[in-house]
């Protein structure tokens, strides 16, 4: 995580539509089939999650409502803002006790940091033995700083990373495979057609940004609900085309030096 980062960026990521979009996806949002199958997946895991819980990157927290059995819910990330908790250190790591949370929540963060084993080290740091880590993060999507984007995953890379640094996987999946996945970047790629230095094609492409936005996005967004079994896979599925990744690991033993 970037320590200089805007300090408008928590108040950003706590708006309503950034929320809403995350908590109730509707078919008119570009990235609806993406974010829908990521609330399935998470919702599974709060659904059993007790304790306490740290959300390590939590932007605006769109899923506090979720985690409605854990008696303690602490919310950090690299700016104060709505909601926030708790501010990380410079370093991006969080100053707090070690073995002292039950489960850590990382959700669409580790794409956004420097040093990713770093920051998977200081997870297992603060989870008590045999608490877990629900961490979610990209396979294929467009770059978008938030401030910055460093990194993508395989859902082996994922899993190498955590086993390396004293983790046990429980789940690991693939997030919008196939068809969905192709829908969610075909939406990208379409919001990106532009040729500015040719006026009569960057005409042209405007007005099928606007089609695309108005009616492209709905009528294929609800043909991918059409595909809901492509929306969470296990990770040794055959699909290579997959938007997200996700991995609910244990904490086991101790990380390599």
């Amino acid at each position: 995580m970037n320590p200089d980062s805007n300090p408008t960026l928590a108040a950003r990521l706590a708006n309503e539509t950034y929320l809403r979009q995350r908590q109730n996806p509707q078919v008119g949002d570009g990235d609806y089939l993406m974010l829908a199958d990521l609330l399935r997946w998470v919702e599974k895991f709060a659904a059993q999650a007790e304790g306490s819980l740290f959300y390590y990157g939590c932007g605006g927290a769109p899923y506090r409502a979720l985690f409605g059995r854990c008696q303690n819910y602490v919310r950090a990330d690299v700016t104060p803002g709505p909601g926030i908790d708790r501010v990380l250190r410079a370093d991006g790591l969080t100053g707090e006790s070690a073995d002292a949370y039950d489960l850590v929540l990382s959700s669409q963060v580790l794409e956004h940091v420097q040093d990713p084993a770093a920051y998977v080290r200081e997870c297992w740091r603060i989870l008590k033995p045999g608490g877990r880590l629900l961490l979610t993060t990209h396979g294929m999507f467009q770059e978008h700083g938030c401030p910055d984007d460093f990194h993508r995953w395989t859902s082996r890379g994922l899993e190498k990373l955590l086993t390396a640094h004293g983790f046990a996987v429980v789940e690991s999946c693939k997030l919008t495979v196939e068809i969905r996945g192709a829908i969610q970047l075909l939406h990208h790629l379409v919001a990106h057609l532009r040729c500015p230095e040719r006026p009569v094609w960057h005409r042209s492409f405007a007005v099928v940004r606007r089609l695309h936005r108005w009616l492209g996005v709905p009528v294929l967004n609800l043909l991918g609900r059409a595909f809901a079994s492509q929306g969470i896979v296990p990770a040794g599925d055959r699909h290579t085309v997959y938007i997200g990744v996700a991995v609910c690991a244990q904490k086991v033993a101790r990380p390599d030096k």
